[in-house]
């Protein structure tokens, strides 16, 4: 089994390839939200690191979101052109569990991890997880906060990780709050990779299979701001 993974939902676009039990190949980019011109060459590179070719991959996993709307439209979009070329299934993976994964190594008696992404005015993507088995387990449901909704959330439920951009749009503004006792994770593993994309799409490929290219759905977990503003227009005007 081989699993193509890519993560897009970012500023940097990475792609992995993985056996299921192992990273074989592994990059990301340079410039920050250049996931169009890069992707693609991207996922050459890892095939040809891995020794892995188009023809012998398994499945497209991909973070499905939340995070960039832009970047989860062109990690989606692609994923599903390389499934439907290769007929192949897609393995929608959750940006924030992936990226929970990251801090498996700070994982542990009294710790919950907790990946924010910023969503502006104030507010995060977020949840709050315990790492079991290779796999998040959610203490805190995911989905869009305020700060103040989701540091009342996990107040109290032990030592917080904290990663994402949400650690650098709203780190200060938690440390003056001082209602929860936390680490934020080193830069290292602070953001999303595809490396942790690719285990849990190989996890759960394994476990239940992966869909169809055209059932492949975004997961924004809000509406983009152009929709909503548009939305906002028409209700004004009793449309």
């Amino acid at each position: 089994m081989y699993i193509l993974a890519i993560e897009t939902t970012g500023a940097y676009a990475s792609v992995a390839v993985t056996d299921g039990e192992k990273i074989l190949a592994q990059v990301e980019g340079d410039d920050r939200f250049s996931h169009l011109q890069n992707l693609m060459p991207q996922v050459k590179t890892v095939l040809e690191e891995s020794g892995v070719e188009l023809r012998e991959l398994s499945a497209i996993g991909v973070s499905v979101g939340p995070g960039s709307f832009t970047g989860i439209r062109i990690g989606v979009s692609s994923a599903r052109a390389l499934a439907q070329i290769l007929k192949i299934p897609c393995v929608p993976v959750s940006s924030l569990e992936a990226l929970a994964m990251r801090a498996e190594g700070f994982s542990g008696e009294g710790r919950v991890i907790c990946p924010m992404l910023d969503a502006r005015r104030s507010q995060v993507y977020a949840g709050a997880y315990l790492l079991k088995g290779g796999k998040p387990e959610p203490v805190v449901k995911a989905g869009p906060y305020t700060i103040d909704e989701f540091t009342e959330l996990i107040d109290g439920k032990g030592e917080a990780v904290l990663l994402g951009d949400g650690t650098d749009a709203y780190g200060e503004k938690i440390e003056e709050k001082g209602n929860v006792n936390h680490i934020i994770a080193p830069e290292s593993i602070r953001y999303q990779h595809a490396s942790t994309v690719a285990l849990l799409a190989a996890k759960a490929f394994e476990e239940k299979g992966g869909v169809d290219y055209s059932q492949l759905q975004p997961d924004y977990m809000r509406i983009p701001e152009a929709e909503r503003k548009l939305r906002e227009s028409r209700k004004a005007e009793g449309k």
